[in-house]
């Protein structure tokens, strides 16, 4: 793993975590009529309230209606819920977007519906797609998080079929390739079947909320407690950042500027003694631009010279942030990096 903003180390984890929430009523179940046939949706109201409670509030209010499966892969998945007819996006009746539950359990298997969204792991709103083939790849956190699965088709399946195998076009309204269906396939309605208590569903996305401000409350609490103790040890020193660090060979008077290419050699560690990544242990030292990588990074490099080595104690702010990365590196982690100035380039 490389400490670039490009590279799979810097994928995001996720605050919300799986929640697992009792409610008061069995999963709730939709219609989507379409043109070419009906799909009996359940959602996973205890696995995924937030996105469940969102899907129907758009249900509810009608948004659905009118819109069409926009982008249809075969190989891949049909997704919908965003676009007129004509290819507008339809934008009254939006909400804002909601948090990312990728961490639910649910896998992206064939004939699960999963929330679309943009590279922010917490963009998504109304868009939906359906899987028509099993993917497990949208189940690896990537660029912040995977992709949300938040409930399965339980009748219908053939038509999500059909929907697959729909001709498809290109349309300079929507540049992503042949994907367009050449004849609209249209969502009349998104229906309820049956009753539903959406009050218990409320409280569960309370409940969820409430849990997720209370992991990020800890993990910053644990920071600062972390900090301050660190702060009284033996030779650790601080910058105005708020940076801890202890140089344990100096280097050359050859230091590098934030826009310098270094080589390094590192070690990487959870203030558990948790080790997530390491070029010594690959034998590969790596290149990179030193204002590629995260702050903490930047700032504690230009401490040493060339051929010197640092123990960086890194806040979250400084590093990954509420995001975490990967899924190795929590919300709001505190990092400690061994750093070896290897070479500047």
């Amino acid at each position: 793993m490389k400490p670039f903003t490009t590279h799979p180390f810097y994928w995001a984890a996720l605050v919300y975590g799986s929640l697992s929430l009792t409610l008061q009523a069995a999963n709730p179940q939709v219609t989507m009529k379409t043109t070419l046939g009906d799909i009996v949706l359940e959602l996973n109201a205890e696995k995924a309230p937030i996105s469940t409670h969102n899907f129907l509030k758009y249900a509810e209010s009608k948004y659905y209606d009118g819109t069409i499966f926009h982008r249809v892969i075969p190989t891949f998945m049909i997704q919908g819920g965003g676009f007129d007819k004509n290819l507008d996006k339809k934008t009254t009746g939006m909400m804002p977007p909601i948090k990312n539950e990728w961490k639910n359990g649910l896998k992206n298997l064939r004939g699960t519906i999963a929330m679309a969204r943009t590279s922010d792991p917490d963009s998504a709103t109304s868009q939906f797609f359906i899987n028509v083939v099993d993917n497990a790849s949208l189940d690896i956190a990537r660029g912040g998080a995977a992709y949300a699965v938040f409930g399965k088709v339980v009748e219908g399946m053939e038509n999500v079929d059909k929907i697959r195998d729909t001709e498809t076009k290109t349309d300079p309204k929507y540049p992503g390739g042949k994907v367009v269906p050449a004849t609209p396939v249209v969502i009349e309605s998104v229906t309820l079947k049956g009753e539903y208590s959406m009050a218990a569903l409320e409280a569960a996305v309370e409940e969820a909320k409430k849990q997720e401000a209370q992991i990020v409350s800890d993990a910053i609490s644990g920071e600062e407690a972390f900090f301050a103790k660190n702060a009284k040890e033996e030779n650790v020193k601080q910058t105005a950042s708020g940076l801890q660090y202890i140089i344990e060979r100096p280097g050359s008077d050859e230091k590098p500027s934030a826009t310098d290419r270094v080589e390094v050699h590192y070690s990487g560690k959870l203030v558990d003694g948790t080790e997530f990544d390491s070029s010594y242990k690959r034998n590969e030292p790596i290149v990179f631009g030193l204002n590629q990588v995260i702050p903490g990074w930047t700032e504690g490099l230009q401490l040493i010279g060339k051929g010197g080595k640092v123990k960086l104690f890194i806040p979250s702010k400084l590093g990954y942030g509420e995001r975490g990365a990967g899924g190795v590196i929590p919300p709001n982690a505190t990092l400690v990096f061994d750093v070896e100035l290897l070479d500047i380039k």
